[in-house]
C-alpha cells in the first residue's frame, strides 16, 4: 500500500500585481523589494473572493487531474492563515463548494507549514484505514489583511488619482512585510494505491516519512497581536486603531530559524528513510523569501536547481506556496516517475519539518 499523490490542481487569482505598482503608494522601489525578497509580482482577487473560493477551484482542478469523482472523496483537510471569517473555519466551505457531500473535513492552522502538516495528516488517515482518497488544500487571500484601504484601485489601476498622505503614511508603516504577499491556492488528491514493486523502480513509492516539529516559544516570530482571547473584548476600535489586526513580523528572527529548522528536517526525513541529498531529485520548500530560499540552499550545499523558486511570480502564498509550486513542477516533468521530492516548511507558531515522497510510476500498477 501506498499514499500516493494522484491529481494536483491550482487556483491564479485574476489580478497581477508588479512592483512598480506597488511605488505608487508607498516609498519603495522595484529593485528594493527584488533584493530583499525575490518578489517581482503577486496575485490578487476581487474582493468579496474568499479563501475558500480559492480553496474549492484548486480542489475541483486537483480531483479533475485525479480523475476522481466528489464521491470518492473520503476526506477534506484544508490550510489556512486567511479563513473566510474568524469563525468557523475554510474546510466546510470548501468541501461544499467543491460539491463533495457528507464527509469529515479538518482545519490546521499551521499556516505557511499548514500543507505540509495537511499531507501528514492524509497519509495517517490512509495508512490507518480511515480514508481511501484524501483532498488536501491550502489557500491563502492575504489581500484583506494588506493596509492599503481606498489605495487598492490605485494599486489595480483603476484610477489615476494620486495617493493621499493617510494612505501613504499607512502603507508605509506595513511594507517590509505586505509587499511579500499574494492570493492563491493549490491542492492535492492524496489517495490508497496498491502498486507493484516496479512503481518505482524496485524501492518504496508515494508518501514515504516525515519529520514535523513545532515550538511555541517562538509563536510571537510572526502574529497577528490583536482579535483573539486574549482581548476583552475580543475586538475592538481601539485594536483596529492600534493596527493589531496586522500581521507583525520578526524578520530576522524568522529567517535565522527557517534557514536552520528546513535544511535539518529534509536532511533527517533522509536519514530515516536511508537515503541521502544525492538521491534526491527536487526540494519544494515554503516560498517565503528568495533569501531563505538562498540560506537552505548554502545550508544544503546545493544550487537552485535543486530548491526552486516561484516567488518572483506569486509572493508568498503562505498554506499556498507548496502545492502551487509541486503542481508547477509536475506539469513541467520536474516530477516524474521514480523521482524523489522533499517538502519542507516553516511557518509561523513555530511549526517546520519535512516529508519525503517518490513519485510512482502507474505504468507498472498491478
Amino acid at each position: 500500500m501506498a499514499a500516493v499523490i494522484t491529481g494536483t490542481g491550482i487556483a491564479a487569482p485574476p489580478h497581477v500585481v508588479s512592483n512598480e505598482a506597488l511605488t505608487r503608494i508607498m516609498d519603495t522601489s522595484d529593485e528594493w523589494i527584488r533584493s530583499r525578497t525575490g518578489v517581482v509580482s503577486r496575485r490578487f482577487v476581487e474582493p468579496g473572493t474568499a479563501a475558500s473560493d480559492l480553496g474549492a477551484e484548486a480542489a475541483t482542478a486537483a480531483l479533475a487531474d485525479a480523475g476522481v469523482g466528489t464521491a470518492d472523496v473520503d476526506s477534506v483537510i484544508c490550510a489556512t492563515m486567511t479563513p473566510d471569517r474568524q469563525n468557523p473555519g475554510i474546510a466546510g466551505a470548501v468541501q461544499y463548494k467543491s460539491g463533495i457531500e457528507g464527509v469529515a473535513t479538518l482545519d490546521l492552522r499551521q499556516q505557511c507549514a499548514g500543507f505540509l502538516f495537511g499531507l501528514d495528516l492524509a497519509d495517517m488517515l490512509i495508512a490507518t484505514d480511515r480514508a481511501d482518497t484524501v483532498l488536501v488544500v491550502g489557500a491563502e487571500v492575504h489581500a484583506g489583511y494588506l493596509p492599503w484601504g481606498d489605495a487598492w484601485d490605485i494599486v489595480l489601476g483603476r484610477t489615476d488619482r494620486p495617493v493621499t498622505d493617510d494612505e501613504r503614511e499607512l502603507a508605509n508603516r506595513h511594507r517590509a512585510w505586505s509587499v511579500l504577499f499574494g492570493d492563491g491556492a493549490g491542492a492535492a488528491v492524496v489517495q490508497r494505491h496498491d502498486l507493484s514493486a516496479a512503481a518505482g523502480g524496485g524501492q518504496p513509492v508515494g508518501l514515504l516519512a516525515s519529520v514535523l516539529y513545532t515550538d511555541g516559544a517562538n509563536a510571537d516570530l510572526i502574529e497577528v497581536p490583536g482579535l483573539g482571547s486574549l482581548h476583552r473584548p475580543y475586538a475592538d476600535a481601539a485594536q483596529i486603531a492600534e493596527g493589531l489586526h496586522h500581521p507583525a513580523m520578526n524578520g530576522g528572527g524568522l529567517y535565522r530559524l527557517a534557514v536552520e529548522t528546513m535544511p535539518e528536517a529534509v536532511l533527517e526525513v533522509l536519514a530515516r528513510t536511508g537515503h541521502e541529498l544525492d538521491d534526491l531529485d527536487v526540494v519544494v520548500a515554503h516560498q517565503a523569501n528568495e533569501r531563505i530560499l538562498d540560506g537552505v540552499r548554502q545550508r544544503l550545499d546545493v544550487d537552485g536547481s535543486l530548491v526552486p523558486s516561484n516567488i518572483h511570480r506569486w509572493g508568498n502564498t503562505t498554506a499556498g506556496t507548496l502545492p502551487i509550486l509541486f503542481h508547477e513542477l509536475r506539469s513541467a516533468g520536474r516530477v516524474g516517475p521514480g523521482s524523489l521530492v522533499a517538502f519542507t516548511s516553516f511557518g509561523a507558531g513555530a511549526h517546520w519539518g519535512a516529508m519525503l515522497y517518490r513519485e510512482p510510476d502507474r505504468t507498472a500498477e498491478l
